[in-house]
């Protein structure tokens, strides 16, 4: 077994979403420089009476209002947004801000992004592992997840095996200096950053994490191959035992490491072509310098919502090393989406002054024992 301790701070603000949004002017309310989302489930005893009192559920903001001082608050959020208006949606975070199930996703990716990496699959054995015949886009990579992560069980007992599952992820242990702001999520096609003045694609409003350390605890456990040789099926058996200790094996530094920089490396490529993320790109070089040229137990990652497709699955490997299959499998998910899947739009946070990109972090990785 070995046992880590990881340690997240974000560099760009980060959006781990709960699935839940909030309405202003109902449960989110603005005071002084910042946003409340109203804990209702703790609201003083006056401010519950009359609430419950209440014939026209309409008054209930106009109650908020009144007791806004006294309000407690599930969240409080710098507003970066200027003033807010009655009636618009918030995405609000997830309730363990970073969860560890989306911290172990990455990891995956990073993994199996690596194994492509390391192992130089020809295009046609890609191919066969890539099904786009499926009927699921999630579906497509299957063989290859298959191939990567995957052993079959025992015919009597039907599945697979699965090396993850033998690595675990906890939820944040702890939680220090959180800060949160309220900020504009912006879509933007590429070519419109020649403006100066660029019009978003799309828009939404949503509360980020923006400051604050988060400690995790990873465990990797190996399994025993002793298999006595007699053992019915022994050679079938210690194939799937290896495959489950794969992962203890790792150096999950440099494979996170090797990721992260790709990640970085290719957003710069697009930033750079842009004057009004100038501010983006030169952050983005610091991070490069910081993380992909210095030794270092520490290193760049990507995490959360609006942060690409290419930080959640291997297609940065394909455009890269298989130019062709990545043309088909764009073909395929444009078809099945309905809408472009290409690199002609680019997913930024706040104002004009001052776009960034969502998601960047910094791990920090210590081996316990």
């Amino acid at each position: 077994m070995n046992t880590y301790e990881f340690r997240l701070r974000p560099l760009t603000p980060i959006a781990v979403l709960s699935g839940v949004e909030g309405v202003i002017g109902v449960d989110i309310f603005s005071r002084d420089r910042e946003v409340c989302v109203v804990d209702f489930e703790k609201l003083p005893p006056e401010v519950s009476e009359r609430i419950a009192s209440l014939r026209d559920i309409s008054k209930v903001s106009s109650i908020i209002s009144e007791y806004i001082r006294l309000i407690p608050c599930k969240i409080v959020a710098v507003n970066n947004v200027g003033e807010l208006v009655p009636g618009r949606t918030v995405k609000l975070p997830q309730e363990h801000i970073i969860p560890g199930s989306t911290l172990k996703g990455y990891i995956r990716t990073a993994l199996l992004y690596y194994t492509l990496t390391s192992r130089h699959l020809s295009g046609d054995i890609l191919r066969k592992l890539i099904d786009l015949m499926a009927e699921e886009p999630k579906e497509v990579a299957g063989g290859l997840e298959n191939y990567a992560f995957k052993r079959e069980r025992l015919r009597e007992q039907g599945g697979y095996v699965d090396v993850f599952q033998s690595f675990i992820v906890s939820d944040p242990l702890t939680k220090e200096s959180i800060k949160y702001s309220l900020e504009l999520l912006n879509v933007f096609e590429l070519a419109s950053l020649t403006s100066k003045t660029p019009r978003p694609l799309a828009q939404l409003l949503g509360i980020v994490l923006v400051e604050g350390l988060l400690k995790y605890k990873v465990t990797v456990m190996g399994m025993s191959s002793q298999i006595i040789a007699r053992e019915p099926k022994a050679s079938l058996l210690k194939e799937i035992l290896n495959k489950l200790s794969e992962v203890l094996n790792i150096d999950l530094i440099n494979i996170l490491k090797l990721f992260g920089c790709d990640l970085l490396n290719y957003e710069l490529k697009i930033v750079r072509n842009f004057d009004i993320l100038k501010d983006y790109n030169k952050l983005l070089e610091e991070f490069r310098i910081k993380y992909c040229t210095e030794i270092s137990k520490c290193v760049i990652a990507r995490l959360g919502f609006m942060t690409g497709h290419m930080a959640k699955t291997i297609d940065l490997y394909l455009k890269e090393n298989h130019p062709d299959i990545y043309q088909d499998l764009k073909n395929y998910m444009s078809t099945k989406y309905r809408r472009t899947w290409d690199e002609a739009t680019i997913k930024l946070i706040g104002s004009f002054t001052r776009l960034r990109g969502l998601g960047w972090c910094e791990i920090c990785i210590e081996r316990l024992s």
